[in-house]
């Protein structure tokens, strides 16, 4: 089963990620942290990952640095999804190593899109999907 790895140590957006992930139909891992996510990604590797920047133990960019020695084809399978400042944000979106770059508040169909496209290359529309859209903002 196609499994994403979510990276994020808020609780709510955390779980909107997992509830997504499974309406796709696939397997939602979890990391609420930088080092325990770079374990889970050394020990059991996932196909994609949802990524936020601010992070305890080891922030974002860390952790896409140290996946980037090992594992660079993931980091080209990472979605980043954060609320860092402008700066940091810029800061990610002009490294263009990861899929893509969303601000918070994001634009879940717009997430979902890029997440199952990251996933089997065809756009969402072409997927089978288990339920109605959903239709929320984070902010």
């Amino acid at each position: 089963m196609t499994s994403l790895l979510v990276v994020e140590d808020d609780r709510p957006t955390h779980a909107l990620f997992v509830a997504l992930i499974r309406r796709c139909g696939c397997e939602a891992r979890s990391a609420f942290d930088g080092r325990s996510a770079l374990r889970q990604v050394r020990g059991q590797r996932p196909d994609g990952i949802i990524l936020d920047l601010l992070l305890p133990e080891m922030d974002g960019f860390q952790f896409l640095s140290e996946m980037d020695r090992f594992a660079p084809d993931l980091v080209l399978r990472t979605i980043v999804v954060t609320a860092a400042s402008e700066l940091l944000f810029e800061g990610c979106v002009q490294m263009r190593l990861v899929r893509n770059v969303m601000r918070k508040p994001f634009n879940i169909e717009e997430l979902e899109k890029d997440m199952l496209s990251m996933l089997d290359g065809r756009p969402a529309a072409q997927r089978a999907r288990a339920g109605g859209p959903m239709r929320l903002k984070i902010s």
